[in-house]
């Protein structure tokens, strides 16, 4: 659930000593929404890419490594699994 309605993905780059949040073209106010485990996916290219699915029927990616965020879809069913796949 975001804090006071701002979305944000938290990154480690030290193993879990210190943590930044990013949310650069996230939802920044009035958003409250869950997103399950399995709900959360990254993709193998370089960059990396990051995705997340929202119960509320968001989907959001990542070209970046999290450094940007864009809605990819919006009133989906619940998220409930996210997968990355490359086509060639």
């Amino acid at each position: 659930m975001p804090l006071d309605g701002a979305v944000k993905v938290w990154r480690t780059r030290d193993a879990g000593e210190s943590w930044e949040p990013l949310g650069k073209g996230l939802p920044q106010r009035d958003c409250y929404f869950s997103v399950l485990r399995d709900a959360f996916t990254s993709d193998s290219l370089d960059p990396t890419g990051l995705y997340f699915g929202t119960r509320g029927g968001q989907l959001f990616a990542s070209r970046d490594e999290g450094e940007s965020w864009s809605s990819i879809a919006d009133w989906l069913p619940a998220v409930l699994c996210v997968k990355a796949v490359e086509v060639a």
